[in-house]
């Protein structure tokens, strides 16, 4: 009798993990499964009964705000994402050649700007670049972001390199490769998963990040955030769903492109560092 009580728990419990993982994924993808339907509704306050329409999609592509503030917030978000990316290899190259002190100082100073608000960040840089003369501008919007979101690219690529196999180096600086060629044919590729990752973390950060973009952006830049924002101050527009609902539909078939080339989420995120190694 206690052995069939023992089979039976484990049953109840996966059944109640699967009820609970159910409930769990309702309440994270309810919200954008209801922007994307009711983008294709009548109702212009997104209520039932639905009725099927393109009008919202037609008055996206006749207006053409939403789209190129899409557009500017794609291109200005992959160039500090590419240089996030950049300074953050670097920075984790040269911490493995110094010190255990530097090693624990210096990532524990890149964590201040991950703990701290952007709201607080926003307002902190606005007055600084005001003091140093460059006040709203394309430079202290792009650096603004950037000190937002390249602790986030070093963070991810240094815990990489601090725990990658130094053994391929080696064996290539004693066949007499250059530094450049190992750091291309040897390093890079065993690293390149964290870097993709931080490259994704500080693209999505900044595609978002509203408060310094708010704060920093000059006269006549529209982010997608602060157009969104002003829309809604002036009254809903349902071509917001109709934007959200291709955002939507781009990184849906971004991860499953990714997925067919057989990229998953552990090896992006790191989780199959020991195996590559």
């Amino acid at each position: 009798m206690r052995k069939n009580k023992k089979h039976k728990n484990p049953g109840r419990f996966h059944a109640v993990m699967l009820l609970w993982l159910g409930i769990t994924m309702f309440i994270l993808l309810f919200p954008i499964l209801a922007i994307i339907i009711m983008s294709f509704n009548t109702s212009k306050y997104g209520t039932l009964p639905f009725e099927f329409t393109l009008t919202w999609y037609r008055q996206l592509f006749e207006s053409a705000s939403l789209l190129s503030a899409t557009a500017y917030s794609f291109w200005f978000s992959l160039i500090v994402s590419l240089t996030a990316a950049a300074l953050g290899v670097t920075a984790s190259l040269a911490l493995r050649r110094l010190s255990k002190k530097w090693n624990k100082t210096f990532p524990t100073l890149m964590n201040i700007p991950v703990i701290i608000p952007w709201l607080v960040q926003a307002v902190s840089l606005l007055l600084l670049f005001n003091l140093l003369g460059i006040g709203k501008s394309f430079s202290s919007l792009f650096f603004g972001c950037l000190i937002a979101v390249m602790p986030h690219s070093f963070l991810i690529t240094y815990s990489r390199v601090m725990t990658m196999d130094r053994y391929p180096e080696e064996a290539a600086r004693t066949l007499g490769a250059s530094g450049f060629r190992i750091f291309r044919d040897v390093t890079f590729p065993m690293i390149f998963p964290a870097v993709l990752s931080g490259l994704l973390m500080s693209f999505i950060l900044c595609f978002n990040c509203f408060s310094i973009q708010y704060y920093l952006a000059p006269f006549g830049t529209n982010t997608l955030p602060m157009l969104i924002y002003t829309t809604i101050r002036a009254g809903y527009s349902p071509d917001i769903n109709a934007i959200a609902a291709i955002l939507t539909a781009v990184i849906a078939g971004i991860i499953f492109v990714m997925n067919k080339a057989g990229v998953d989420a552990g090896q992006l995120f790191g989780q199959g560092q020991k195996e590559g190694n």
